[in-house]
């Protein structure tokens, strides 16, 4: 083999190969989304607010849904809202919304109002994992009732607008989606910042 066609063949293997290794890469002992420790180094470059492609799945509360999705506009996100309500089966329609937006690539997937019971929780853990497989984090807004298997989903964020100490929605959505240090369940807050 000629010289230069060794050297493009080594070339292309090293780039071949931490790219392959990337693809594919979801953590052995934790959420997708929730790796990051406050005494870890930065392991991930950060996406700007602008840039991030953040899919929210609504619930049964059209008006609380509205008020997540207005706060994260407000802190400069520009999330896609897919809706449940007046659907046959809700949580059924947020299941194939978790697949869509995994195979969508989204940065996070926002699920409002999960509700895992003995009916369903097999195809939430199947929705849940696809999104995990893509290597796409998801955070649970208000779950009513959330999977066993911890290792699904990143958070949890409960709307608390009287606390004071809440983070603001935008923010805890933002450090969810980059992988930054933050808490398994935040109270966060949708009022304007």
């Amino acid at each position: 083999m000629p010289l230069f066609a060794r050297r493009a063949f080594y070339g292309m293997t090293a780039i071949a190969l931490p790219c392959a290794s990337l693809s594919g890469c979801v953590p052995s002992n934790a959420a997708v989304g929730d790796t990051q420790s406050p005494g870890t180094a930065v392991a991930h470059s950060m996406e700007d607010r602008d840039s991030l492609s953040i899919a929210m799945i609504g619930s049964d509360d059209v008006p609380a849904d509205s008020m997540a999705m207005d706060a994260m506009k407000a802190g400069k996100l520009k999330p896609v809202y897919i809706t449940v309500s007046g659907t046959v089966d809700a949580q059924s329609t947020a299941q194939q919304g978790v697949r869509d937006m995994a195979q969508r690539k989204a940065d996070l997937i926002v699920i409002a109002g999960i509700d895992v019971d003995k009916t369903n929780a097999e195809n939430w853990n199947d929705a849940l994992e696809t999104a995990r497989t893509a290597g796409v984090p998801v955070a649970l807004l208000d779950p009513i009732a959330v999977p066993e298997d911890n290792k699904l989903y990143a958070a949890t964020m409960t709307i608390n607008d009287r606390m004071t100490e809440a983070t603001p929605l935008d923010d805890a959505v933002v450090a969810v989606a980059n992988n930054d240090p933050h808490d398994r369940e935040m109270l966060v807050t949708t009022i304007d910042h």
